[in-house]
């Protein structure tokens, strides 16, 4: 988001005139801080609304905890911006997109590198709750490739793969025409004749996946935007009340 201020109103220019009266930098000053608290405005309202409504909320505080304003400096108007981004250097793993590709999702295009996608089970039972920490793909160490061990059928291969992981490894296997990463929670058959086992992630080599644009930045900054005047009058105040009691 850049903040952009037209000093265009009635008041406005009222308050432009009186300041430039005043002192050469008590107008710039106040376009500065007009400009600033815009984007703040964004960061800590607009935009965690305008997310709230176009995203699940896996993690409440997500938006505002990874972004951050530029602040507008100096005292030139004309090369004055105020800008709200995201960053990730809050965010463990290696491996986490989640501020990445909310470009993608601002502007609509497809998400790379979705060969696993993770099961509910492995969110906790619910699509809505993020990836519990012991399920992250980060913590996934020495998987065991079902298809890569020697048996008659999938079933003896995957059985083999199992034993060799052992309990709590992890096992690659097709499963009813779909490829799934197992959790080997128990070798021991249950009375059913079957492994305990968990299905942590769907795997598909190469998988993409296509998102729609949902703008939550530009309308969030348009939001912001359309109250730039009436942060203007309060800065421009500001400074008048300053320069008065100096």
């Amino acid at each position: 988001m850049n903040g952009v201020l037209n000093i265009n109103t009635d008041a406005s220019v009222v308050f432009a005139n009186k300041l430039e009266k005043m002192h050469r930098s008590a107008l710039p000053v106040a376009i500065r801080g007009a400009l600033n608290k815009a984007a703040f405005d964004v960061k800590q309202n607009t935009m965690p609304r305008t997310a709230k409504s176009s995203f699940i909320q896996r993690s409440p505080n997500f938006f505002k905890a990874n972004s951050k304003v530029e602040m507008a400096k100096g005292f030139l108007v004309n090369d004055m911006k105020a800008t709200v981004g995201f960053t990730s250097q809050g965010l463990k793993g290696s491996s986490n997109y989640a501020v990445k590709e909310l470009e993608q999702q601002e502007k609509g295009g497809r998400l790379t590198n979705k060969s696993f996608r993770p099961t509910n089970i492995a969110r906790g039972g619910s699509y809505t709750k993020l990836v519990r920490p012991a399920n992250r793909l980060s913590a996934m160490k020495n998987i065991v490739v079902a298809n890569r061990a020697k048996g008659v059928n999938k079933g003896q291969r995957f059985i083999k793969s199992a034993v060799h992981a052992g309990k709590g490894g992890l096992v690659l296997s097709e499963y009813n025409g779909k490829t799934i990463l197992w959790r080997i929670n128990s070798l021991n058959k249950t009375k059913t004749g079957k492994m305990k086992l968990t299905p942590l992630y769907t795997y598909k080599k190469g998988r993409d996946v296509k998102v729609s644009k949902t703008k939550f930045m530009q309308t969030a900054s348009l939001q912001s935007n359309k109250m730039m005047d009436s942060f203007f009058v309060k800065e421009a105040k500001r400074q008048i009340d300053k320069l008065r009691n100096a």
